[in-house]
């Protein structure tokens, strides 16, 4: 594909045609699962992944001084890496909090627990902000009903069902990583690590 039909689909993508992200899911989706795969992830992982490259991308081309400098193949790549190096990243640090948790205080501790309460309240805030739709399919996942099955409950077609999925997860993820007490705690957690 040529320069100009990469820039006649960014023109498509900041006019929310559905073509376009068609025409990325069918072009560039295979390249991205094998990517993450390669990299540990499953195909499931593949999916989000891609769903945030996406969301990214959207995000750039809607900024008026954007310019595609590079293949647009390129930068989508290079968006879904990226989204997928920072899942891994968060990955270890958790882990990594978890054992040094253990480490550090096998007895009870007040803080996590009040972390984790705090968690619970800024993911219920973030989903009760959700699409009604959102609100229903990720639900419907969170009672593990399959999505066949959520699909004829909820009158949508299964492909439907599996895309939104990503897409609601991709943006609840954000609005919780945008949260500002989700910040005040990771920054309270960086402090921490580094004393």
């Amino acid at each position: 594909m040529d320069e100009s039909n990469d820039q006649h689909i960014i023109d498509r993508i900041r006019n929310r045609d559905d073509v376009a992200f068609k025409y990325l899911q069918v072009k560039y989706q295979d390249s991205i699962r094998l990517m993450v795969v390669e990299m540990g992830g499953t195909p499931e992982d593949a999916k989000d992944v891609f769903s945030e490259g996406l969301i990214a991308l959207i995000h750039l081309v809607d900024r008026e001084d954007f310019v595609l400098k590079c293949r647009l193949g390129t930068l989508v790549y290079a968006l879904c890496k990226k989204s997928w190096q920072q899942h891994l990243e968060k990955q270890v640090a958790v882990r990594n909090y978890r054992v040094r948790k253990l480490e550090e205080s096998p007895e009870w501790d007040f803080t996590e627990e009040v972390d984790q309460h705090l968690y619970q309240e800024i993911f219920w805030e973030c989903f009760t902000q959700l699409e009604k739709s959102c609100q229903e399919i990720l639900e419907g996942y969170l009672k593990e009903i399959s999505p066949r099955e959520l699909a004829e409950e909820l009158g949508y077609s299964y492909g439907y069902v599996r895309k939104r999925k990503s897409m609601c997860h991709a943006f609840l993820m954000k609005m919780i990583h945008e949260h500002p007490t989700f910040i005040r705690i990771k920054q309270s957690e960086l402090t921490l690590d580094l004393e």
